[in-house]
């Protein structure tokens, strides 16, 4: 907008030696009265703004928490499916449990960059929140703002603090069914398979604390999304 009002202003003066004061003044008036909002309005970001990114952070991490519940239990179908009795290659449901346990790998990675996301994401909402409520002079409103953000950054560590509690069993989970996979890729016949189910029994066990884990990690995420959404009715 600068660069115009430049080239304009510059066009105006050719010729006349000088730039006339209605040019200047006229620039300077657009500047303050209409330009000026969109010209600042990148230097910095508000507490809204910062609200926003924290809440669109958390969705998307519901979002992961979604697709690695799911993702876990097509994993155990394709392994469970291994052991089933009946005549076939092994190969085959063999394969797709590898292409399943790929998926899963995957996931649990996103989700704790998505995880990391969130957490800073939050911080950024939560220390902006702090500098700006500071600027308030009615001592009264500073203090519930205080203790309204006081409250909400409380309910916000709690997921954080959730996650990490459920990447500390899902890691392992993840570590044993590779163990399975390599195990049982290095031996894949019938008595390979029978020497694996007592460890395929443990995985089916781990993996219902993984998913009850995230499970309530995801319901606490819901309610912290509720408590931040600017949604009326909530």
């Amino acid at each position: 907008m600068m660069k115009h009002i430049g080239k304009w202003a510059k066009r105006n003066s050719q010729g006349k030696g000088v730039i006339s004061w209605n040019v200047v003044g006229f620039a300077t008036l657009f500047i303050i009265m209409g330009g000026a909002p969109a010209f600042f309005s990148g230097c910095a970001t508000t507490g809204p703004e910062k609200r926003q990114k924290a809440v669109s952070s958390i969705e998307e991490f519901h979002k992961e928490l979604s697709k690695n519940l799911n993702q876990i239990a097509e994993t155990l179908a394709a392994l469970n499916q291994i052991g089933q009795p009946g005549e076939g290659d092994l190969y085959k449901p063999y394969h797709n449990f590898v292409k399943q346990l790929n998926r899963t790998t995957d996931n649990s990675r996103s989700m704790s960059k998505h995880a990391e996301a969130m957490a800073t994401k939050g911080r950024e909402y939560f220390d902006t929140w702090e500098k700006e409520s500071s600027g308030i002079m009615n001592s009264e409103l500073r203090a519930k703002g205080s203790e309204r953000r006081g409250e909400l950054n409380k309910t916000f560590q709690r997921i954080t603090s959730l996650a990490q509690e459920v990447q500390m069993t899902y890691q392992p989970f993840i570590i044993d069914l590779t163990d399975i996979k390599t195990a049982l890729g290095n031996d894949l016949t019938t008595r390979g398979m029978v020497s694996m189910k007592p460890y395929i029994t443990k995985a089916n066990e781990n993996a219902k604390i993984v998913m009850t884990k995230l499970q309530a990690l995801a319901d606490e995420v819901d309610r912290v999304t509720n408590a931040l959404s600017s949604r009326v009715g909530l």
